[in-house]
């Protein structure tokens, strides 16, 4: 259990994840130019936010697990953040009016739903994954 609770607050300094956002996290694996991190967001009311830096050649990655049915408010801000949102063959990309936002809806079984974030030179972000009902947006 120690070991446990001392690997959540590493990554939770790593990541700059907002409080209460630990438990989402399924997997991170960093690399050289690639830091990507696996997230499960369980209930609608909770959402995961993580406030971090990205630019030059690195990319950074969320990768989200969702399940048949499931709605996901995307939304990335950031000076100079691009953001780039892959629903995969298993979900569809519904756009909004803000530029920033994206809902990602789960139609079969099971989907992984990649977000990748670059800028250039460099950008402060904010990434909120919200999980959301058919009624709420």
């Amino acid at each position: 259990m120690k070991q446990a609770t001392m690997a959540s607050v590493l990554l939770a300094a790593l990541l700059l994840l907002a409080p209460g956002c630990v438990s989402h996290v399924i997997h991170t694996h960093e690399s050289v130019s690639r830091d990507t991190t696996w997230i499960r967001v369980e209930e609608a009311k909770k959402p995961f936010v993580v406030s971090d830096i990205v630019g030059g050649e690195h990319i950074t990655r969320y990768r989200i697990l969702g399940f048949e049915g499931e709605r996901y408010l995307i939304t990335g801000r950031g000076e100079g953040l691009y953001m780039s949102v892959d629903p995969g063959t298993s979900a569809r990309l519904i756009p909004t009016r803000d530029d920033d936002t994206c809902i990602v809806e789960v139609l079969s079984l099971d989907a992984l739903i990649t977000i990748e974030l670059s800028a250039h030179p460099v950008s402060d972000y904010t990434l909120e994954i919200r999980r959301i009902e058919a009624t709420d947006d």
